[in-house]
C-alpha cells in the first residue's frame, strides 16, 4: 500500500500556485526542524541547574554529539532520497525528530537526554537534502535561488519561534513540558506532507528533461563523484568558509540566551524575546536580503557570490565581539543586531556558488560535501568551543565566563574570510553550468 496522494505524472500537471504551496509546506518543515534543534538553546540555565552538568557537558549536548549523529546520517539518507520516496522520507524523519524532541522532556539524567538528542539529530538529518532535491525538481535554474532562500529563512524562523515560545513557556510551564509542547505538533505537519505534497519527477525542470526518460541520479558512482568534486579546490574553500561561518552562527544561536541570563542577569522570556527579534526575524532578513543582492551583483561578476560573504562576515566580527564585550545589556543588544543580520548573508551566495561548482550531474553530491562541512564544525564545534572556553575561565569569573566562549568563537570569523577570498582564485575556472 503506497502512503499518500500519487507523484506528478508529467510537468504540465503542476500549477504555480501549487509549486508555491511546496515551498511553503518544505519551509514549515524547516522551521519545525531549527525549532526543535535550538530549543535548547534557551532551556540550557534550567538543564544544567537540575541535572547539575557543566558548560562543556552542554556544549556537548547541543553541539558536538548532535553534530556526529546529524551528519553521519545525513549522506547515507540523502543517497536514499535519490532512489526512493523523498517526500515520505521527509515525513517519517519528521515524525521520529519530533517525538525524539518530546522524549527529552522526560530524561532524569545527562545520558538519557544525550540518547534522546542523538535521536532527534538522526530524525532531523532527513530534512534538509531531500527538500533541496524536491525544490529542485519543482522550480526551474533560473528560479530556485529565490526558493532556496525562501527555503532558508526557515532556519531563522524556527530560531526566532524557538526563542519566543522557548523562554514563555520555560517560564510558565517548566523546561521538561516545553520541549513535550514543541515537539509533538510536528508529527501532525508530517501526516499533512504525506497526504499533500505530490513526490516530482525527477529533473523535471532541466531544459532536456524529457516525460518519456526523465532525468534520474547515479548514487553509485558516490566515491568517484566524492573524489572528482575534491579536486576542485575551490569548493573546498567553499565547505571550509560556510563551516567556520557555521561555527560562529550555531555556538552563538546556542549559548546566547545563557548568555543574557547569566551574564546580565535577565528572565529566560525576556532573554527570548528580544533574541527572537535579533537572531530570527534580523537574520531571516539577511538571509533573504543576502541572496536578493548577490544575484543583482553577480549578474555583472560571479565572484561577488564569495565577495559579498567576505565582506559582511567581516563587518558582523567587530559587532559580534563588542556585543559580548559590553557590560550594559541594551548596547550588547544594540551591537548583537547588525552582527546577526550580517552573518546571516552568507547562506545564499554559498549555496549558489555551490551548486554552480558542483553543476548539474554532481549538485547533489556537493551541496552534501558542503552540509557535511557546515553541520560538522558549526553544530558540532561551536557550541562546544564556547563551552570549553567558559569553563576555563569559570573558576576566575563564574558569572561571566560565558563572554570569553562566545569572543573565541566569533573570531573564527577569520577563517571564513580568508578561505572566501581563497575561493574567489578559481571560481570562475571551476564554474560548471
Amino acid at each position: 500500500m503506497k502512503l499518500g496522494i500519487g507523484p506528478v505524472t508529467s510537468p504540465a500537471t503542476v500549477s504555480s500556485a501549487y509549486r508555491w504551496y511546496v515551498l511553503g509546506l518544505l519551509t514549515a518543515v524547516y522551521i519545525i526542524n531549527f525549532l526543535d534543534r535550538q530549543i535548547l538553546a534557551v532551556l540550557l540555565e534550567p538543564i544544567k541547574a537540575e541535572l547539575g552538568l557543566s558548560d562543556t557537558d552542554m556544549g556537548l549536548l547541543s553541539g558536538l554529539a548532535f553534530a556526529i549523529f546529524y551528519v553521519s546520517f545525513g549522506i547515507p539518507i540523502a543517497r536514499l532520497a535519490d532512489r526512493y520516496s523523498r517526500r515520505n522520507i521527509i515525513a517519517v524523519a519528521m515524525a521520529a525528530w519530533s517525538i525524539m524532541t518530546a522524549v527529552c522532556g522526560a530524561a532524569a539524567s545527562f545520558g538519557q537526554l544525550l540518547a534522546a538528542r542523538i535521536g532527534v539529530a538522526v530524525g532531523e538529518s532527513g530534512c534538509v537534502a531531500p527538500a533541496h532535491s524536491i525544490l529542485s525538481d519543482y522550480f526551474q535554474p533560473h528560479r530556485r535561488p529565490l526558493a532556496l532562500s525562501i527555503f532558508s529563512t526557515g532556519a531563522a524562523a524556527g530560531v526566532f519561534l524557538g526563542l519566543l515560545l522557548g523562554g514563555w513557556l520555560s517560564d510558565h510551564y517548566g523546561w521538561r513540558m516545553t520541549l513535550v509542547i514543541i515537539g509533538l505538533p510536528g508529527v501532525l505537519v508530517s501526516l499533512l506532507l504525506i497526504y499533500t505534497l505530490r513526490e516530482p519527477l525527477r529533473g523535471m525542470s532541466s531544459a532536456n528533461f524529457s516525460a518519456q526518460s526523465p532525468i534520474h541520479s547515479k548514487p553509485g558512482a558516490f566515491i568517484d563523484d566524492l573524489r572528482l568534486l575534491l579536486r576542485r579546490r575551490t569548493l573546498v574553500f567553499i565547505g571550509i568558509a560556510a563551516g567556520s561561518q557555521s561555527m560562529v552562527t550555531y555556538g552563538t544561536a546556542s549559548w546566547l540566551p545563557a548568555f543574557y541570563m547569566r551574564v546580565h542577569d535577565i528572565s529566560a522570556s525576556e532573554a527570548g524575546s528580544h533574541l527572537a527579534l535579533i537572531s530570527g526575524l534580523g537574520a531571516g532578513i539577511g538571509t533573504i536580503l543576502g541572496g536578493v543582492v548577490t544575484t543583482w551583483l553577480a549578474k555583472a561578476d560571479r565572484r561577488w557570490l564569495m565577495w559579498v560573504p567576505a565582506i559582511t562576515a567581516a563587518l558582523a566580527t567587530p559587532c559580534y565581539m563588542l556585543s559580548a564585550i559590553s557590560a550594559d545589556t541594551a548596547t550588547s543588544l544594540l551591537w548583537l543586531t547588525p552582527a546577526a543580520f550580517l552573518a546571516a548573508m552568507f547562506l545564499g551566495p554559498a549555496l549558489a556558488a555551490t551548486h554552480g561548482v558542483s553543476g548539474v550531474t554532481h549538485r547533489a553530491t556537493g551541496i552534501a560535501l558542503v552540509l557535511f562541512a557546515s553541520n560538522m564544525l558549526g553544530i558540532g564545534g561551536g557550541a562546544l568551543v564556547v563551552g570549553i572556553v567558559s569553563d576555563l575561565f569559570a573558576a576566575a569569573e563564574p558569572q561571566t565566563s560565558l563572554r570569553y566562549g562566545l569572543i573565541a568563537v566569533y573570531a573564527v570569523n577569520i577563517v571564513a574570510i580568508t578561505s572566501y577570498l581563497l575561493a574567489v582564485r578559481g571560481l570562475n575556472r571551476d564554474w560548471q553550468d
